[in-house]
């Protein structure tokens, strides 16, 4: 395995496919639909990258994104959205967000995203 992605979306339609394509690119997968159960399983498990929605139900991922630059800084943090505002995507930089995805992204898109930010180039793995 690449290491542990924790992926949080309230859409379990989107969070399986997410986590069922990135098993396939042989990374091990945590799932949360929601910020608290997100930031028990990252305090918990310490995955090597966190892939939140901006909007869910109970919260966003912008709180997500702030929790984790400041408890393991290292940690990079991609946020997907729907929406797109640039304002969403302003406050993303400011936050010290890693990656941004465009929902629908394709597989190779968000297989891409996640291992440029782990320096896993595109050695491992099916992309599609």
């Amino acid at each position: 395995m690449l290491g542990t992605i924790l992926i949080i979306d309230d859409e379990i339609d989107v969070l399986d496919s997410c986590e069922r394509i990135l098993k396939r690119a042989c990374f091990s997968c945590l799932t949360a639909t929601n910020v608290p159960i997100a930031l028990s399983l990252f305090n918990s498990q310490r995955p090597r990258l966190v892939l939140s929605d901006i909007d869910l139900v109970h919260g966003n991922g912008f709180e997500i994104a702030q929790y984790v630059r400041e408890h393991a800084p290292a940690t990079p943090v991609i946020l997907m959205t729907g929406g797109g505002a640039p304002d969403a995507v302003k406050r993303a930089t400011t936050i010290g967000v890693a990656g941004y995805l465009r929902k629908p992204f394709s597989n190779s898109e968000l297989i891409a995203t996640v291992r440029s930010q782990l320096g896993d180039g595109n050695n491992f793995g099916p992309t599609d």
